[in-house]
């Protein structure tokens, strides 16, 4: 018997670790997901080739713009690799700007490319133009491999360039500058992202207003706690220790109300805060959600729990009702009021219909209405829109550590009565 008592207990262990492994992954793909610099995933982008020279002239002038020079043009080169560029120089100075995209600069770790040519570089630039026509270049350091081709490499220092707008580039710009004047080939120009990176992060904080939305879910769920503990526990109180005449079908009016779908009730919501001027306010989500049936019902189903004879004997002591309330009542109901607060809290912060309706205006979204229109204003940036979901989910964390042994105990409390 206890041979077998040990095995399911063991058996129950493990059917537990899985399943907390498995409610883990989500969060851990997110997080992965949010430290990627482009892509998503299951297709990380770690570095893109910019140069495809084996492409016709027309396309190839789309793509690519020589500086300094008079023209460029593609040759069989010796690398093998097919078509390679072959730019001249012009007083000495000769280069290319070379599409990337819509790339932000602070993701670009360097870029690699190959070089042909007998002369010794005296200044190498490096260069960026952004999406309104602004470039800047500026000296950089070049570091390769001797030989016929050179494999270069260049770092990028994003804090260096003022100039252009760093979060949206679409053309980056290899500029040489020579003793004479030769001809030169380049091949294999290539990007290579930050991997990981904690830039998305970043981004997110800065662009989109999210901080805001972020305070906006922090001051809408504060209140809607603050207001369940208070107006939750008072009606509690009333409906667990007073008797009077139709308590019992106005609890059951309360009751009622929690089975009555918050699409039926969003109408006269939108009406009466329409009325009130709230419409596009915080008042408008803070307010409908100050008090609710399911608080009213828990805190009762509580109180009723709690000894009789400690308001009696508050009472021959000359007790009040408050006092009763805010000196036995409260602290003996500590658990049931942890509980409560993190289910309003989660309930609240993950809320999207009612801000969605009552606000529309980004100085009153909250977060949850930021991550909803995330996708159509990054058309589906999934680094940034998981790093944005990672962010949203840190006060929900921070909030059940701080309540986690009130939590417990709060449950086995509960289905044991006093």
């Amino acid at each position: 018997m206890k041979t077998k008592k040990t095995f399911i207990a063991k058996l129950n262990i493990f059917i537990l670790t899985v399943l907390l492994i498995l409610s883990l992954i989500p969060l851990a793909l997110t997080v992965i997901t949010s430290i990627v610099p482009e892509g998503d995933l299951f297709n990380i982008t770690k570095e893109v080739e910019l140069s495809d020279f084996e492409l016709p002239p027309f396309f190839l002038t789309k793509k690519i713009f020589p500086i300094e020079s008079e023209k460029f043009d593609t040759v069989d080169g010796d690398n093998n690799s097919g078509k390679v560029l072959q730019l001249d120089t012009k007083d000495c100075v000769t280069g290319i700007m070379v599409n990337i995209g819509d790339v932000d600069l602070n993701k670009i770790k360097e870029f690699t490319f190959s070089l042909n040519t007998s002369q010794k570089i005296k200044t190498f630039y490096l260069g960026f133009k952004d999406v309104q026509g602004m470039q800047e270049f500026l000296p950089a350091e070049l570091t390769y491999v001797s030989g016929k081709w050179n494999n270069a490499i260049v770092h990028v220092n994003a804090d260096k360039y003022v100039v252009v707008d760093k979060e949206h580039l679409n053309f980056v710009g290899l500029k040489f500058e020579f003793e004479n004047n030769e001809k030169i080939l380049i091949d294999n120009v290539t990007l290579r992202y930050k991997f990981p990176t904690l830039w998305n992060y970043k981004n997110v904080l800065q662009q989109n207003d999210f901080a805001r939305y972020m305070l906006n879910s922090a001051i809408v769920s504060a209140c809607h706690v603050f207001g369940n503990l208070i107006f939750c526990s008072m009606a509690a109180y009333v409906f667990a220790r007073k008797k009077f005449r139709g308590k019992e079908v106005l609890f059951a009016i309360v009751l009622s109300s929690m089975m009555i779908p918050l699409q039926v009730k969003i109408i006269p919501i939108f009406k009466l805060m329409q009325f009130l001027g709230w419409i596009d306010t915080l008042y408008a989500l803070i307010a409908p959600g100050v008090v609710t049936s399911f608080g009213i019902f828990f805190m009762r189903q509580y109180i009723e729990q709690i000894p009789f004879e400690l308001d009696q004997s508050a009472y021959v002591d000359g007790a009040n009702d408050f006092k009763i309330f805010t000196k036995i009542i409260m602290p003996l109901s500590t658990p049931a009021l942890a509980v409560l607060a993190i289910n309003t809290f989660v309930a609240s912060w993950n809320d999207l219909y009612m801000p969605l309706i009552l606000t529309s205006s980004n100085n009153t979204r909250t977060v949850q209405v930021g991550l909803a229109t995330f996708n159509r204003m990054h058309q589906v940036a999934w680094p940034e829109l998981m790093a944005a979901s990672s962010v949203a989910g840190i006060p929900i964390i921070i909030i059940f550590l701080i309540f986690q042994k009130k939590i417990i105990s709060g449950m086995v409390e509960g289905a044991v009565k006093y």
